[in-house]
């Protein structure tokens, strides 16, 4: 028995951008009849226009027991290809055989039943997954024990938070025995405690035989539970291999990003990101700051319908897999409530902060009951020792960790 469980080749997928005009009165279909070659020449130069490759020739396969790792920047094409694996969405050339009973579990909102309780629903997806209801209900205690929401079993999935949905939606499926584990980054929902109980049964379940595939935005998640990791890059294949030179190639693609960068706004969002910046504190744009010199993060935003309780979010990482901080706004309460209106909000690292090294941002915006925009290494920067005196007050460069932030220390005889 060959010991591939997943066959990937030549996969491809593509959408088509909105819907072509058509006529709709016999006017029209009687004008189309005179205009037909010409129709179609341009019908199909429209259509072309119009369509997304998400996806482009991927190939790879996956080993029975092997932890793959999925990155790239968003748009990519992972979820893309995770849906395809998971049967959800079908491919527009190539194909992908999986050898195995595939537990996915991808954004927060597919696989349950939103008027069943959750209960019901771990019956609803073991029965889906070819159980027996004697097998369902062996493991609902566990899994019920796992997901930690208890008190709230009984009650229809559709009241839960997005917290709760995500955590019995990962308890479900890790423990209906899977033979392919499939998860996207909805990891990132939970909390800590909660990430790090995930991690260990993903790892627990490796030991036992079984293959996952990872997608996640964590740098350090990926790098401590993939043994191997495939980088995506406009929908394409860019890279395949151990998961440590992946993520430093990652890294290095990061590092190009310019340090100004406009994102792509979503109209129908109450609130999007739709610029982002890094300058010194003159406002001049950088790209390498000394490692005494203030930095500051810029964030340009629209607000489409008054909101209460917008914040920002801004996730600092060191080489793309070590998270050194996280800065939210939502301790400023000078703009509370936001009127609709373009704004543009600036976060100010001072100097003698971070430490010589690549760093990128992953920034966010929502409110604390939804986020509405994600961008991750949405902005790089480097700190380098660049004046000429290096031995700044109060930094030894063997200091361990990778923030200075030199504290004051206050002493008095006591005996």
């Amino acid at each position: 028995m060959s010991d591939i469980v997943i066959s990937v080749e030549q996969l491809s997928k593509s959408f088509r951008l909105g819907e072509m005009r058509r006529g709709h009165t016999l006017a029209d279909a009687i004008n189309g009849l005179f205009h037909r070659n010409a129709s179609a020449q341009a019908a199909k130069e429209e259509a072309e226009r119009r369509t997304l490759w998400a996806l482009r020739d991927v190939s790879f396969t996956v080993r029975r027991g092997e932890v793959l790792g999925i990155i790239g920047r968003n748009g990519a094409g992972k979820s893309t290809l995770l849906k395809i694996l998971s049967r959800i969405v079908a491919p527009s050339a190539g194909r992908a055989v999986i050898d195995g009973r595939v537990g996915a579990l991808l954004e927060v909102g597919t696989g349950f039943s939103s008027e069943l309780t959750g209960r019901e629903n771990i019956l609803l997806s073991g029965t889906i997954l070819g159980m027996s209801t004697q097998e369902i209900r062996r493991k609902m205690d566990e899994i019920i024990d796992f997901s930690g929401i208890e008190r709230f079993i009984d009650t229809p999935v559709k009241r839960y938070s997005s917290g709760m949905y995500t955590r019995l939606a990962f308890a479900v499926a890790a423990h209906l025995e899977p033979e392919i584990l499939i998860v996207d980054e909805v990891l990132a929902v939970g909390d800590l405690e909660f990430q790090r109980k995930c991690l260990g049964k993903m790892n627990a379940m490796t030991k036992g035989g079984r293959t996952v595939l990872f997608v996640s935005h964590n740098m350090g998640a990926v790098s401590e539970l993939c043994s191997h990791a495939l980088l995506l890059q406009r929908g394409q294949v860019h890279a395949m291999g151990e998961t440590a030179a992946i993520v430093e190639e990652y890294a290095r693609l990061q590092r190009g990003t310019v340090h100004g960068v406009t994102f792509d706004e979503n109209e129908n969002l109450p609130a999007s990101m739709t610029a982002a910046s890094v300058t010194d504190v003159h406002g001049n744009a950088v790209t390498t700051v000394d490692i005494a010199d203030p930095v500051v993060l810029n964030v340009t935003y629209k607000v489409r319908e008054p909101l209460d309780g917008l914040q920002l979010s801004a996730v600092i990482s060191r080489n793309m897999n070590e998270i050194i901080c996280t800065f939210d706004s939502d301790a400023l309460e000078s703009i509370p409530f936001h009127e609709p209106g373009t704004y543009r909000a600036s976060l100010r690292l001072p100097g003698m902060f971070l430490k010589a090294g690549n760093y990128s941002v992953r920034i966010a915006t929502g409110t604390p009951d939804r986020l509405m925009m994600e961008i991750e290494a949405a902005l790089t920067f480097e700190v380098e020792e660049l004046s000429q005196n290096t031995h700044h007050k109060g930094y030894r460069k063997e200091r361990i960790g990778h923030v200075i932030a030199p504290a004051n220390w206050k002493r008095e005889q006591v005996g």
